[in-house]
């Protein structure tokens, strides 16, 4: 058997019985983790044999491509390559959820994330309540690749959900200056000369002699999308396009909520790949509870006082919304946690309100800073 016909032949035979609830997460993370594996060493066998860009030219072979039995080979490559690349990311995408979902409590012992799995046997399993994640998402991705599939069954709604959910992850794509051409100048008296770019060399020399501001620069690059994976952000718009695109936004900023910028810099997420800086255009008036966690975090670090990330974020989120109910629910917490938490806050005097109770407690700070 060749190997397109075995990778296709797995790819279709790929099944899974979704979780309704957290319980029955063990098992789905088992089979998923199995069949991600097989798939990885699919794709590292058909990168050694040359499937990420089949229709090379075999050096010494002149007007090979040209060949109609070595197009349609290398074809079906490419589509199988691509059916393992879509079904790798839609993999990665589950797991993060599975990850990020699960827990199990021993007594006073909470095990989280992937240690949950290898002890689901030692204790009773639940749901994370401080995880990021969204069970209702895992039946809609294309775990066999069937991305175009999927894409071409969608309704007209679904599918304008789905382009705008691709375009919030990929808005600005390679991160790359873009030169005007350099056009020579002419004296006053003299005859009209055409206005014609320079040559790439010469304009490159003048650059480094009289090289552009910093605001020049800066205004003719394009930034970086919120995840570079194209498989990776088109599997994400599928997930979600059968949901909508206001839940797609509220995990996302579930997760800049949730996580700190140092658990965003080192592990994965429900969004694989996605930059650690928010995207604030993309939340409205949430934006400024994003702007505002990470002022408080920043206060508390250099106070040396450690607070639970979720915690903070909560208490950003409630200074924004207002809203005791929505808060206590997005952060699956009862309020009171939250209210606390911002007296605490007020008395250290890191928010707006109620100034410092005692002349103790304002001594203790003062000399907090003096040996900063």
């Amino acid at each position: 058997m060749s190997l397109i016909s075995e990778v296709n032949g797995f790819l279709d035979n790929v099944r899974y019985e979704y979780p309704s609830s957290c319980s029955g997460l063990p098992d789905f993370f088992k089979s998923l983790h199995s069949n991600y594996e097989r798939l990885r060493s699919y794709k590292d066998e058909m990168e050694f044999y040359g499937f990420r860009n089949p229709y090379y030219v075999i050096k010494g072979v002149r007007d090979s491509w040209k060949d109609p039995f070595f197009r349609q080979t290398a074809t079906k490559k490419k589509i199988t390559f691509d059916r393992i690349q879509y079904s790798l990311a839609a993999h990665r995408i589950a797991l993060s959820h599975a990850t990020e979902a699960i827990e199990v409590r021993n007594g006073k012992r909470r095990i989280t994330g992937e240690q949950a799995f290898q002890n689901a046997s030692d204790g009773e399993t639940g749901c994370n309540p401080d995880g990021v994640y969204n069970l209702s998402v895992l039946p809609y991705l294309p775990y066999r690749g069937e991305y175009m599939l999927l894409l071409s069954n969608l309704p007209k709604r679904d599918r304008y959900t789905y382009r705008k959910i691709v375009g919030a992850l990929g808005q600005g794509k390679a991160d790359r200056p873009h030169s005007r051409p350099i056009r020579p100048s002419r004296p006053a008296s003299s005859r009209t000369i055409p206005t014609v770019p320079l040559g790439s060399e010469f304009e490159s020399l003048l650059s480094k002699k009289a090289p552009r501001s910093d605001a020049a620069e800066r205004s003719s690059r394009h930034h970086d999308g919120l995840i570079i994976d194209k498989y990776v952000r088109k599997c994400v718009g599928i997930g979600y396009a059968q949901l909508s695109y206001g839940e797609f936004i509220h995990d996302l900023l579930n997760y800049y909520l949730k996580k700190s910028r140092y658990e965003r810099e080192r592990y994965t997420s429900i969004f694989p790949g996605v930059s650690v800086d928010a995207p604030l255009h993309l939340f409205g008036k949430f934006s400024r509870s994003i702007e505002k966690k990470e002022e408080l975090e920043g206060k508390l670090e250099d106070l040396k006082i450690h607070e639970k990330t979720t915690l903070i974020g909560a208490v950003a989120y409630y200074l924004v919304s207002n809203d005791e109910q929505r808060t206590a629910e997005m952060f699956n917490m009862p309020f009171s946690i939250v209210s606390r938490a911002l007296e605490r806050f007020r008395t250290l005097g890191i928010v707006e309100g109620k100034q410092l109770i005692s002349k103790r407690t304002r001594d203790f700070l003062d000399h907090l800073k003096a040996e900063r």
